[in-house]
Formats: C-alpha cells, structure tokens, sequence
C-alpha cells in the first residue's frame, strides 16, 4: 500500500494506447498519470487492483506530413522519413499529392536539401561550374555547397545538376557535409566494408565516406550484400539517409 507502481502498454505496431486504467478490488477507479514517455503510473491501495489498457489503430492520415501523397504507402519502410522530411520542410513532392519516393534524385536536389537544412544562408559570387546558371533553383545551393567545399564537380568544370546521384556520390557528399559541420567521421577508419560482395565497385575517392556511411549506421546493403554503391538513390532512400543523419550523427 502507498507504493508508486508504474506500467508500460505495448502496442502492436500501427496501434497505439488507447486508455488505460485502475481499478481496486470493489470496482472503483484509482487515479492514474500518464507520464508522457509511454508509462503510466497510480498509486497502490490497500488490496488488488486490475490493469487494464485498451488499444486503438493510428490514422496515419490525421498525424503524418506525408498525408496529402497519394503514393506514399503508410506502411512502407520509408514512410517515418518521408513525414520526417517533409514536415522540416527538406524535401516536396514533385506534385501536390506526388512524392515519388521510388523515383530518383538528382545532384541538385541534394545539395538543395543541405542547403535548406542549413537554413539557405546567403551567398555571394557566381557558380564556379559552367552547367549551373544563374537563377536556377538550385543555384544558391551549388554556389554555397561549393564554397564551403562539400561539392566539387566531376572535375572539368561541370556539376552535372540533373543528373541523378548515384549512393556514393550522395555518401561523399554527406561526408564532406559532416566534415563541414566538425562532426565526428573517425567511424569510418574502422569500418571494414568488405564483406558486402560488391565492395570493390566502390571508386577509390568515395571509399572514406561508404565506410564512414556504413560505420555511422546511414547506408545498409541490400538484401543480397550489396552496397549498389553506381546505383541511383531514390528520393525514398535519400529521404532515410537524412533522417539517420540529421537525428545521430549530428
């Protein structure tokens, strides 16, 4: 009697609690406290007491950002990050009800999405690369993504702005990004990337960062072992390796 107990409901996945309540041994309701972080809390009386919680199906259309893409199935493994971006605002749909997160990202948009979530500070000067004009809408992003030495073209003074970027150049240039920002990349000289089959597809100057990427838990192989390292990256994959980023390396 007078002790603080404390109880944890889990729901199955795409359930959350419901209600939860206390009752003693004649019936009456005890008092009980939600705490906020996924407990709940009464005070013990001077007999049993029965627990009893209940469990209610989440609308994923009432709570997630993604709600107004059509193509954005709620119960897909990238459906978190999507919300995730969307919400702070990092990435839009192609369409007003279109995410396309099976499509593929360009160059551009990546260095837009840093960019953003920078808060798009000013910039001065023009593009260093030939194939990135002024007043385009990514622009600004080349411009200051370059400034600050996390782009640096193809090395003949183009950028390749519509191309679509493959999983390294997005791992390199996520790497550089962590550099600029003075994050910890030391992960990556321990990370041994080896046993994915197709680990020597790997080009020389994007090796420090698939390791880094790996070894900080952003980039995982397929289910076949495979790093896909020349393949491009969907605004779904994109879209999870920015959520990882922003909420654990950082």
């Amino acid at each position: 009697k007078g002790t603080t107990v404390t109880v944890t409901p889990t729901p199955d996945e795409g359930y959350e609690v419901d209600k939860v309540t206390v009752t003693d041994k004649d019936g009456n309701e005890i008092l009980i406290t939600d705490n906020g972080d996924g407990t709940y809390s009464f005070t013990m009386p001077g007999g049993k007491v029965t627990v009893n919680a209940t469990f209610k199906e989440i609308d994923h259309s009432a709570v997630c950002s993604s709600r107004d893409f059509t193509d954005v199935d709620p119960e897909a493994w990238y459906h978190e990050a999507v919300d995730y971006v969307v919400e702070k605002g990092l990435m839009v749909g192609i369409a007003d009800d279109q995410f396309n997160p099976n499509g593929t990202t360009t160059r551009a948009m990546i260095v837009t999405i840093l960019y953003r979530q920078e808060g798009k500070p000013a910039v001065s000067g023009t593009s260093p690369f030939d194939d990135v004009a002024a007043d385009q809408w990514y622009t600004d992003a080349v411009i200051w993504a370059s400034e600050n030495g996390i782009v640096s073209g193809y090395g003949d003074g183009k950028f390749g702005p519509t191309d679509d970027i493959t999983r390294e150049q997005f791992a390199t240039i996520l790497y550089r990004y962590a550099q600029y920002k003075g994050y910890d990349v030391s992960v990556g000289e321990d990370t041994n990337v080896l046993s994915y089959n197709d680990a020597f597809d790997v080009s020389d100057w994007a090796m420090p960062a698939i390791q880094w990427a790996c070894g900080a838990g952003l980039m995982q192989g397929d289910n076949q072992g495979n790093l896909l390292p020349g393949d491009s990256a969907t605004r779904a994959q994109v879209a999870t390796l920015i959520m990882r980023f922003i909420e654990n390396v950082k």
